[in-house]
């Protein structure tokens, strides 16, 4: 069926005359056949495993189920779930940010990236703010693998939008943190704050007419916010909110296919986002130089296995990375067997061998938003979205409601991380997983990896695994506190300093270990130490 030809997902929350529509969709259900399959586009469409989602905000995840049950593929519900985030999740998915995207199409039997970053605008001005990328990139991921017509995906986030949605744990931490920087704004006070003068708790309602009116014209022309009137509206409201932005910065962004980053995993491939997605990078460095020694290492040596590659791998991102996240060599170089293995040449079981060559630790903004999405037939998309800080620059622009973000460079690269296994020989995703918590997230997605698929432990338990970092500079091994603590006595024994620190990392995952044909095997996790959702959709 084609996208023009399919009909709209019938969201059943929310919508105005429900109760009427439940009392026609019980009369319709009394008087058919039991067996009767119900619409494409219809929640209940799909009977049986329908697919995994997971993400940082519980809500969007809701939205991604009810996708894949109405029979839409991953990047259908990918894009929902995006919408959904931009509305319920603003601190880390505003329309204001950009991100990437791992894509494994299994009918096509391909994998690759879609860069959509958030970059400055050409723009001098007070306030610097990023050209917002993430409306066309996700039309984009839409225009090329989506199947229900995009227009319907977006309508549950416009109605959460406009009549309002109970704030998430989620949001409401990233809140209670943000009150210096929305304090400061008018008209972020007009939406985030309560009566009373404090931010909005979980469960307070959170209305945004003016980010309805955006979602209502994307919905309509997604090109009109790029090059139509609502481009014209957008720069208006930013530059009346002090961001920086012209027609031409939203004219020339441009979503780019791109090929991945990859690693050899044993029988399978590790995919990742070459940079400016820096963290993703960095992941796939790490998977490469870990993976043949991981199981070959004492239990009680893998932390300082763990501190020692990272240390090098940082060292290395010192030497080769931009302000910006670029690099002027050729990526697959940095993801070469030989230089990996140039790196680890020094690695001594017993003994802390310290780096040198770093002058400075990685400075990355710890926020960001991931969602991870599989659909029945197999097809995958992963995806990590950023505003560049907490709510980006801390302002919100007028009328349109969009948070305006940060710009990449001054305080680190785009935190954005992403990894996707694939077994080329069946043509299915063993495992799929993003990250946020800036220069944390590489490791911690790395070592849900090896714990969940190396050691074959229960995704679950794989993305409760205590935690640890060695940024290179300082010369200290960071260890996780708190109910996921880390023992540092393997650490201290080998002559590492070591620090108990909280962890900013938060995982989304899914992993199927015997293929989507065996949903029994399909698992998806969410990190305990965040508030957001997993969950398999239908039944097996």
């Amino acid at each position: 069926m084609s996208k023009d030809q399919s009909p709209s997902v019938e969201m059943l929350r929310g919508r105005r005359g429900r109760g009427l529509f439940a009392v026609v969709v019980a009369a319709s259900l009394a008087a058919c056949s039991a067996v009767e399959k119900r619409p494409v586009g219809t929640v209940g469409h799909v009977r049986g495993f329908a697919g995994m989602v997971a993400a940082d905000e519980p809500r969007a995840v809701l939205v991604g189920r009810d996708v894949l049950s109405a029979g839409g593929n991953a990047a259908d519900a990918a894009v929902a779930m995006y919408f959904t985030m931009a509305v319920t999740y603003p601190s880390a998915a505003s329309l204001g940010g950009g991100g990437s995207c791992i894509v494994h199409d299994k009918g096509k039997k391909k994998t690759e990236v879609m860069e959509f970053p958030a970059m400055a605008s050409t723009m001098a001005g007070a306030v610097p703010s990023a050209v917002p990328a993430n409306p066309r990139g996700f039309f984009a991921l839409h225009a090329k693998y989506g199947k229900l017509r995009f227009e319907s995906l977006l309508a549950e986030p416009e109605r959460m939008a406009r009549q309002g949605v109970p704030v998430s744990r989620a949001l409401a931490s990233d809140l209670s943190r943000a009150v210096p920087v929305l304090g400061r704004d008018p008209v972020a006070r007009s939406i985030f704050f309560r009566p009373d003068g404090g931010v909005l708790r979980e469960g307070d309602m959170l209305a945004q007419p003016g980010l309805a009116t955006v979602i209502a014209n994307i919905r309509r022309n997604t090109g009109d916010f790029y090059v139509g009137v609502g481009a014209r509206e957008v720069v208006r409201s930013v530059q009346a909110a002090g961001g920086t932005l012209t027609l031409e910065d939203l004219r020339d962004i441009k979503p780019v296919w791109r090929e991945t980053l990859t690693v050899k995993t044993g029988f399978e491939t590790t995919h990742v986002a070459p940079p400016p997605s820096v963290g993703s990078t960095v992941a796939g460095q790490l998977t490469g130089a870990l993976w043949e020694r991981w199981k070959e290492t004492p239990p009680d040596e893998r932390p300082h296995l763990l501190a020692e590659t990272s240390a090098r791998v940082f060292a290395d991102r010192a030497r080769w990375m931009t302000p910006v996240g670029q690099t002027g060599e050729a990526p697959a170089g940095l993801m070469a067997a030989a230089h990996l293995g140039a790196m680890m040449a020094d690695y001594a079981p017993a003994t802390h061998v310290p780096v040198s060559g770093v002058s400075a630790p990685p400075s990355d903004f710890p926020l960001g938003a991931g969602l991870a999405v599989m659909d029945g037939e197999g097809a995958t998309v992963v995806c990590g979205v950023t505003t560049h800080g907490l709510f980006g620059s801390g302002r919100v622009a007028p009328v349109t409601g969009i948070v305006l973000a940060g710009i990449p460079g001054p305080f680190g690269p785009p935190p954005i991380t992403t990894m996707m296994t694939v077994n080329h020989n069946s043509d299915e995703v063993r495992f799929a997983g993003t990250a946020s918590g800036g220069a944390t997230a590489p490791l911690a997605l790395t070592q849900s990896l090896l714990a969940a698929v190396a050691e074959d432990k229960p995704l679950s338990d794989a993305l409760g695994m205590p935690r640890l970092i060695h940024p290179a500079f300082p010369d200290a091994v960071f260890v996780e506190n708190g109910p996921h603590a880390l023992d540092p006595a393997p650490l201290q024994g080998r002559g590492h300093q070591v620090n108990a620190v909280a962890m900013p990392s938060r995982v989304q995952a899914l992993i199927c270990r015997e293929g989507y044909n065996n949903p029994d095997s399909c698992e998806a996790a969410t990190d305990p130490r965040g508030f957001g959702l997993a969950m398999k959709v239908g039944q097996p």
